[in-house]
Order: structure tokens, then sequence, then C-alpha cells
């Protein structure tokens, strides 16, 4: 097996070397040259060899990105001009590094006329919606429009929109859009605005799928809705996946939302089993999670609120025996004789008063 293996990553080696384009030994000494004197801090250097690079090229995306350089290298030498000059030529003309020069260029501008540099950004945005420049011109221009208020922010947004309909940043546009209408308190059109975005760009396609439907929900929640707020947390912890080899398909949402998912229970609709459930799914499911113990902890909490000793019991047994340096150990201990306290634990000695202590109207009490 290991031989087949290493015979494979041979050939792919080969293969890949063998399928290389042959840039030139003049491209690649400009090129290691120009990388140089930029690491160096010579800018103008840089941008020099950067240009030699470019005369030598044989491979015209390499000319192109060679230029490229060389125009950045050059306004960090302080020849702003030149720079831009070049930036905005190479986005004239329609070639992989446009989207890129032609933000630097509008970057460059705005160092100098914020307003004018503005103008350019959402040029940027709008000539090329489906590149990833787009975003971050848009959320620059966004950012400074968000200066004059939520409404002007929503009447640059509903402006911007249909100009980008179809397009990559219209996901972008529609979800800021969202956000900004639920800063304004316009709750329901705000949570409907969200769902939209989620059913349009459903997962694993949408960038916003997890933080529509978790948005979506604490509107819910405003509204008095906790049971149509768990519905949305729910579908959104239903595409979870399961990593069997290296790695996790966690996503930040995840431990928020099924934290969330208990706690709608126990304190709004005063379902403690089904909060029970919720945190034990935490425990069970989230491995890679660093609640577990305090899953287990509050699972423990309302059995033996619902007078179930011997369960809680069992559960705190649990935490003990998986978590054995979690600071509900010693609180473990105390509540459950039957539990020993495990030999080469590193939690505290003694059970911190506020694990124990009853939460106030006003929240937990420290």
């Amino acid at each position: 097996m290991k031989r087949a293996l290493a015979t494979l990553l041979l050939f792919g080696a080969a293969t890949s070397a063998a399928c290389a384009p042959n840039r030139g030994a003049a491209y690649e000494k400009a090129v290691g040259e120009a990388r140089t004197a930029y690491g160096r801090g010579r800018y103008d250097v840089a941008a020099e060899r950067w240009d030699e690079a470019a005369r030598t090229a044989k491979v015209p995306r390499d000319g192109v990105y060679a230029r490229y350089e060389a125009a950045l290298a050059r306004a960090r030498a302080g020849d702003v001009a030149r720079a831009s000059a070049e930036l905005k030529k190479l986005a004239d003309e329609n070639n992989a590094y446009s989207a890129p020069a032609a933000y630097k260029a509008a970057d460059l501008t705005a160092r100098k006329d914020p307003e004018a540099g503005r103008r350019e950004l959402e040029a940027v945005a709008l000539r090329y919606p489906d590149h990833a420049m787009a975003k971050v011109a848009f959320a620059r221009v966004l950012r400074h429009t968000d200066e004059a208020g939520p409404t002007a922010a929503l009447a640059y947004l509903d402006t911007i929109g249909p100009k980008v309909a179809g397009k990559a940043l219209e996901e972008d546009v529609l979800y800021q859009r969202a956000r900004r209408l639920a800063e304004a308190g316009q709750t329901i059109p705000a949570r409907d605005a969200f769902l939209a975005i989620a059913d349009r760009w459903p997962y694993p396609h949408g960038a916003y799928f997890d933080d529509s439907l978790f948005r979506a929900s604490e509107l819910e929640e405003k509204l008095a809705r906790p049971r149509e707020a768990i519905a949305h947390l729910e579908r959104l912890l239903s595409f979870r996946e399961m990593s069997v080899t290296i790695g996790s398909y966690e996503r930040p949402r995840y431990i928020p939302a099924i934290l969330r998912v208990a706690k709608l229970h126990e304190e709004t609709l005063n379902d403690r089993a089904a909060a029970r459930a919720a945190y034990h799914r935490l425990y069970r499911e989230f491995k890679t999670s660093t609640l577990r113990d305090d899953a287990l902890w509050h699972e423990a909490e309302l059995w033996q609120k619902d007078g179930d000793q011997s369960t809680a019991c069992d559960r705190l047994s649990t935490l003990t025996s998986d978590f054995p340096d979690s600071r509900y150990v010693p609180c473990a201990v105390a509540k459950c004789p039957s539990i020993k306290r495990p030999p080469s634990s590193k939690s505290p000695t003694t059970c911190r008063p506020y694990l124990t202590r009853e939460p106030t109207p006003d929240g937990p009490t420290r």
C-alpha cells in the first residue's frame, strides 16, 4: 500500500512538472530580483525588475501579473500618479488582473480624495459584480454610507441592488440590507429579508445561509415567536455534516444555535425536557466544542429541578469522567456522594459558589 502510494505521488509530481509552463530563465530571474528588492524596501528597484519580468514573460498571464506588481511597487516608491495610470490601463484591458487593478487604483485615489475614491470604489463594485474584489469595494463604500445613518445606508442599498441583480454581489447587498432593516427597528421586514436570502441561496452555496437563519431566529424571538425561532435554528443545524477523516465541518453558528435552542426551550417555553435534549445533543454531537462540560452541567441541573437526582448524578458522573479538569468537577462531587474526584484532576479543589447560585431576574449572578 505504501509503495503504491509513493508511486502515485511520484507520478503526480512528474506529471505536474511536465505540464508546468516554461516561463523562461530571464523572467524567473527578474521576478526573483524584484521580490528581493521589494522585501528590502527598495521599491523603485523592484518596479524596474517587475518591468523587466513583464518584457521577458513567455506566458501572457505572467506578463500581466508582472505589470500589476510593478505598479504596486511604484506606488510604494511614491510615484502614485504613474502607478495609478498603469493600474487603470490594466483594468481597461479586461484581463485576469483587471478587477484587482481597478480596486488598487481606486484605493490610491481614496488616499488623496476620499469622495472621489468612494465613487471609484462603487464603480469597481458595479463593473466587476462577480469578482471577489467587488465585495471588498462594496464593503468600503457601505461603511462610508453607514456614517450617515441607517436610512442613508438603506437608500444606497436599494439603489445598488437592482444594478447587481443576478450577480454574485447581489447576495452581499441583500444581506447587508436585511441587517440595516433590523438595525432600523423594522423587525418583520428584516426577518422576511433574512429568510428570503436563506431560501434563495441555501446551503452549501449560500455565503450567508447560517447567518441569515440565525438572525431571523433572533428577530422571531423579538416578535414573541419562540417556536418559529427554534425552527430556523434547527433548519440551520440540519445541514451539519460529520467528518470521518481529518478536519471538521463545524461552522461558527452551530454552537450558538444549539445553545439558543436549549435556552429558548428552557427559559421561554418552559419545556425542560426539550431543553435537556438540546443540551445533551451539544455534548453528544459536537465533539470539538469547549462547552460540552457546560452542556452536561446544565442538563444535570434541569434533571435535578424535575426531581430526578439519579439521572442528574449520572450526567455529572459522565462530566467528571470525560472532563476531569472541568471547573464543574468539585461541584459534581459535592452534589453527588457517589462521584469521586479523578486522581489526576486539575480542576479547582472547591466548588465555586457562582456555579450553583440561582440566576437573578436580570441574568446569572456572578
